[in-house]
Formats: C-alpha cells, structure tokens, sequence
C-alpha cells in the first residue's frame, strides 16, 4: 500500500514537471505572442468594465502564482484577488505585459512574485542583475500609477526538475538580497516568504512542495499567512521608512575629530531591564559621509530585519561609518605576513563613540556586546578583538583577515568566522591562517568555509539563523 501511494506520488511530480516543460515550449513557440497578452485579454476586459467594490490586489508572476489557482482556489476566491501568473514565464515576458495585465486594471496594490525561470533559463541566461532590474522596472510602472508595490522573494528551490544541471540557490539568495534592499529603500513592503520555507539548505521545505520548486496546498496555506500581513501593510496609510528606525548621530571628540553613526534601540525598550548591543562594521561599499549608506551596503539593514535583531533578540545595534578613503585597518587587504599596526584614526573614534554610549546608557549590558562585520569590516571585527581581548562577548568576522600572531591574545574571545572558498577579493587563506593560529592555541572558533562562494559570503551569514542565534546566546 504505502509502495503504491509513493509510486503515484512520484508519478503526479513528473506529469506536474512535464506540464510546466510543455507551457514553456508552447511559450517559446508561440513567436506572435510572446508575453502571452492573449491569455488574460478577456477577463482583463470584464475587469476593466466592472466598478471596484473593495481593495483591488492583483498577483503577477509564474507558475508558482498561477499554482494559487490550481493548490489553494478557495483562498483567492474568498479575497476576490486577481491572479495574473503564467506558468514557465519569465521577468522579460511580464514586464511587457505588466501594462495590460496589471496596470490597465487599476488595482490598488500588485504583488509581483517573479525570477525562478530566469533562473532556469527558460528564455536563455539571465544575469542576476537582469532579473531583478526587470522586477524594479515593474515596481516603478506601478508606483507611478499610483500602484501600492509587494516585491516577494523568490521562494527556496535546490534544483530544477526540467533543468537538473542547474543549482539555483546561490542566484536566489543574491536576488532577494538585491530585491529586500531596493524594497526596504524606497519604502515598499517585502514579502519574505524564503525565510519561512527553506529548508537549512536553501531548498523547500519538502512537505510544502509538489516538486523542489513548486508549493503544494500545505506551502500555500504558510504563504497566505504572510500574504495576508503584507498586503494588509501596503495598504497601511503609514509605513515608516526603515533606515528612520535608526538614529543619526555624531560623535564630536575633543580634538575636534567626528564620527558618523546610527543607533537603533530595542522594540519594546524597558527602561529597568539591560539589553545586548551589536556593534556592525560595515565593508567598504559603506564608506561616505552621508550617515545612511553603511547600513544600505550590502543590505545589511535588510538582514537585521530578516532575523528580528530588535524584536526577538531585543538588541541595540550601533553602526558607526567609516569616511571616504577611509578603512578600519590601514593596511592593503591581500597583503601577506601582516602584522598588527597601529590603530587606524576611524578604529579609534568607533572605540571612543562606542564608550561613550556605554557609559551614557545603562539599559546596556556590558557582558552582551557583540562584534559583526564583513569584508573590509571584516578585517575591522579581527583587529577590534585583538585591541580589545576582553570586551567582546563574541564575534564574526565575515571575508577578512587579521594577524595571526594575535591568537593567544584572543583565544578567550567566542569567535564564528565564515569565508567563501572562491573569494577573489580577500584570499579565503587570510581566514584559514587566523582559524588555524587559534585552533593550535586551543581558542574558540567556530568556522565556516563555504563552497562555490565568492566574496558575497555575507549572502551566507545573512540568512542563517543559526548563526544569529549563537551569537546572541554568547555571554562573558
């Protein structure tokens, strides 16, 4: 019995995986009508011809959009929403038909769900950047009609069954970074439905998918949780800029130095109880005087709000900002044999902002400060525990490097490291040199070292809870 129910199993994927290969082939074929205008012509016009009622929410992407219909169709039936996916397409296909599909319609939000086939190369190769320059020319079409905009991440695949060769989990992963950015930058809602589905791996949960890619009902049952909260907070009159919830600040020394920074303080602040603090140095995109762009560099505010830093981990974040030219280390970044030197004029003024916020506030407890950055910052977060041995309660250092000789110095300090096997920027050795000094004088270090990555490992460290919650959980 159980045999037959998993050979019927397996049977409904492969006819499902088949179906798709064919809507794509019909796609590629049908030259006259790309973008398949036609498919929706009718029933656009009915819509077009009929009063609104309530909220008009309109859905545009793929299969994974179109499969509402088919897994859960009493859900869309219920919240009268429009869907507009068609199964195999591609961002190129639906930004051209966007106007007739989407804004011809007048809805008051669209929630654009868009990528995987791009992925795929269902109609070619397609760079990352195309992917998601096509998902913001559509955002921008919407805003400009007056459109509320969702900009959904592309839900966690580990493989294609139509395309086996093809591994799509690091393009997904750069993806909704590039896309909770631009979201979180111009004040739209972004809809994280990777975060609740993937499955440690990157892939799909296996009980929420028909196949590695596509939901089943169970995965759009979870989906329409987080639908829900986010088309009821597009259509909030209010929503307050993200980079806001963080506090411009400058640190004036005595000398007449200055330091840019931001602050932001835990949701809920208690006045009577003490919260951690995470210090952030952030990579050398983040450099500039402008007190906003080292939490924009790569969409490192997007992380803090992907793990809940405020609410869940009820934490501080200072996040100071390094000048133009300027670095953490003075020192070239793929030099061999470093050794420590002297402090860097930006390294000093962190430490003396960091000090004076600590002695101004005491909802801060001094046993929870931790230490986060990468790549230039990266660099910052080894060089700030070897000054300071004994002030961190952890650290991770992503995609840098540091002085080996220090490791005795910093054994005691509960360290997690993570580099790209293929880092072409900053040598993956630089981190291997420093885990191997500590591991031959017994320090704590946990190191992650992963492969086919390049220099973006941060993509890495972004999306792992686990690592988040370690570093939180650390206490001296």
């Amino acid at each position: 019995m159980e045999r037959s129910k998993n050979k019927r199993m397996k049977t409904t994927k492969y006819v499902f995986s088949l179906l798709i290969f064919l809507s794509i082939t019909i796609c590629q074929v049908d030259n006259l009508d790309w973008p398949n205008l036609n498919k929706y012509k009718n029933d656009n016009k009915r819509i077009r011809n009929t009063p609104k009622k309530d909220n008009r929410v309109v859905f545009i992407g793929n299969s994974i959009t179109e499969g509402w219909d088919w897994h859960y169709p009493e859900y869309f039936k219920k919240k009268g929403y429009i869907n507009r996916g068609i199964s195999g397409q591609t961002t190129p296909q639906m930004l051209v038909r966007f106007r007739s599909d989407v804004i011809d319609l007048k809805p008051d939000v669209v929630v654009i769900l868009a990528g995987i086939n791009d992925i795929a190369e269902n109609t070619g190769p397609s760079s990352v950047k195309t992917i998601t320059d096509n998902i913001i020319s559509m955002s921008e079409l919407a805003i400009v009609n007056n459109i509320k905009v969702i900009i959904s991440s592309i839900i966690p695949a580990r493989d294609f069954p139509w395309r086996p060769e093809i591994d799509p989990r690091y393009k997904i992963l750069k993806a909704n970074s590039i896309l909770q950015s631009y979201a979180l930058k111009n004040n739209l809602v972004y809809l994280d439905y990777f975060s609740k589905m993937h499955d440690g791996n990157n892939g799909l949960i296996k009980q929420y998918g028909i196949d590695s890619v596509h939901p089943n009902k169970k995965g759009y049952i979870v989906m329409s949780k987080f639908l829900e909260e986010a088309v009821e907070l597009a259509l909030s009159p209010i929503k307050k800029n993200e980079i806001d919830k963080y506090f411009p600040r400058v640190w004036n020394n005595s000398k007449g130095e200055k330091l840019n920074y931001r602050i932001r303080t835990p949701e809920n602040l208690d006045r009577r109880k003490k919260y951690p603090l995470l210090v952030f140095l952030h990579g050398s995109g983040g450099r500039g005087n402008d007190n906003e762009q080292q939490l924009w560099d790569a969409n490192s505010i997007g992380a803090f709000a992907k793990q809940k830093i405020f609410s869940q981990h009820e934490s501080f974040i200072f996040a100071p900002q390094v000048p133009e030219n300027e670095r953490w280390v003075s020192t070239n970044w793929n030099t061999n044999n470093y050794s420590l030197i002297s402090i860097s004029s930006t390294m000093r003024l962190m430490f003396e902002a960091l000090d004076s916020i600590t002695e101004t506030n005491q909802n801060i407890d001094m046993s929870r400060i931790y230490l986060l950055g990468f790549s230039m910052g990266g660099w910052g977060v080894w060089d700030a525990i070897s000054r300071r041995p004994n002030y961190f309660a952890a650290a991770a250092p992503i995609c840098g490097g540091g002085d080996p000789k220090q490791a005795l110095n910093i054994k005691n300090v509960n360290i997690w490291a993570w580099h790209g096997k293929d880092d072409n920027v900053i040598d993956v050795k630089k981190s291997q040199n420093m885990v191997k000094a500590l591991e031959n004088n017994k320090g704590k270090i946990t190191y992650t070292e992963i492969e086919g990555r390049g220099h973006d490992s941060w993509l890495d460290v972004w999306n792992s809870a686990q690592l988040w919650n370690w570093l939180y959980s650390q206490r001296k």
